[in-house]
């Protein structure tokens, strides 16, 4: 039998009910493993601006800095990745975020994918960031519900239509494979797929299953260069 592992899943925005969501996605009855899932004291309680994900970024660096605990990976539960970078740089376990997970995933399921976003605000910070990991000739489309995040949190339900119309857009873009850009859209995988007939990826589920994956084959991350230790040390946040 395997050791346990302990875990720690981090969403950067401080909503109790998007944490109870994301706790319940990563929560495997009958497993010996530990999974801490927090939220920051302080910050905004969604992330729609990179305003929003600097201030994430810092509140949730500085709780992974000042946390003692060892744990064997650690994930990034808002599809921005805020602080993602840097948590690479510090931590001596692997740090996966939930965006760069799903990209990673949907290129292994499909050619395209397209990425389903909650405000039109979202839609050019998403193409920021998928030029960032180097993936813009696999992405058919962003396409936006128009929607704030804590409204989607609160009841998927009411714009359950909405949901489906935006991802047969995206199908119709030519996309392969859909991604759910954000951690408030936790639940709706299957009843999407069960419709659209395509993969459709919820990143908090992926993002936690591929850190496993990472950790079980004794992997780590790389410091041979970008993720390098920061060389003048650390400073202390409070």
């Amino acid at each position: 039998m395997r050791n346990a592992k302990k875990w720690l899943v981090v969403n950067p925005n401080t909503s109790a009910s998007m944490t109870a969501s994301i706790r319940a996605a990563v929560t495997v009855p009958g497993t010996q493993d530990e999974v801490r899932v927090i939220h920051p004291d302080t910050g905004p309680e969604s992330l729609e601006s990179f305003y929003d994900y600097q201030i994430a970024a810092f509140e949730t660096i500085k709780w992974v800095q000042n946390d003692q605990q060892t744990y064997d990976g650690i994930l990034v539960a808002c599809f921005g990745d805020p602080g993602l970078y840097a948590l690479k740089e510090i931590s001596t376990c692997p740090v996966v975020g939930i965006a760069e997970a799903s990209f990673s995933t949907a290129l292994l399921l499909g050619k395209t994918f397209s990425v389903i976003a909650a405000l039109q605000k979202a839609v050019p910070m998403m193409s920021d960031l998928i030029g960032q990991y180097g993936l813009e000739k696999r992405c058919a489309s962003i396409r936006a519900l128009d929607r704030n995040v804590l409204d989607i949190d609160r009841d998927q339900d009411s714009i359950y239509k909405l949901f489906l119309t935006v991802c047969g857009h995206c199908v119709d873009d030519g996309a392969e494979v859909l991604i759910l850009g954000c951690a408030s859209m936790i639940g709706l995988k299957e009843k999407l797929e069960a419709c659209l007939h395509v993969p459709v990826i919820d990143p908090v589920g992926v993002g936690f299953e591929m850190l496993k994956m990472i950790a079980a084959s004794g992997l780590s991350t790389s410091r041979a260069g970008l993720y390098q230790a920061p060389p003048k040390g650390l400073f202390l946040l409070r």
